[in-house]
């Protein structure tokens, strides 16, 4: 395996890729499932996409845009102002959050968790963060 692609840099777009990815599938009520018949993947694969286990390509990622509408733009967005934004499109008068954005949320969290041992490989991750020390 190349490693040398897989640098702090490109992590970062791989997470916001996929926190953009997780936003538009609970947003719009979509599984897993229905994201990889769009990308012509398996399960598998898509569900390793949104851990950051695996990377997306480009054309998969058009080629959702395109069959849901998506503007391709926000993919180059802070997700949580995407998310903000949404909300209060959608539910204007919540007081609460709605469960979508809780569960939104909590998948973004276990992103935050367990992303870059799945990006790295744990033997790489734990390695990483010692240098950091």
């Amino acid at each position: 395996m190349r490693m040398g692609r897989k640098n702090w840099t490109n992590y970062e777009t791989n997470k916001n890729i996929a926190r953009v990815l997780i936003l538009h599938r609970i947003w719009h009520n979509y599984s897993q499932e229905n994201m990889a018949k769009i990308n012509r993947t398996t399960f598998q694969q898509y569900q390793k996409v949104e851990k950051c286990h695996n990377r997306i390509f480009a054309e998969q990622l058009f080629a959702i845009c395109k069959d849901r509408k998506w503007d391709i733009s926000l993919f180059d967005q802070e997700p949580m102002e995407i998310l903000i934004k949404w909300k209060n499109r959608d539910f204007p008068d919540y007081k609460i959050f709605p469960d979508k954005v809780h569960r939104i949320i909590k998948a973004w969290e276990k992103l935050d968790r367990e992303g870059e041992a799945n990006y790295y490989g744990k033997d790489k991750s734990l390695e990483l963060n010692n240098i950091h020390l």
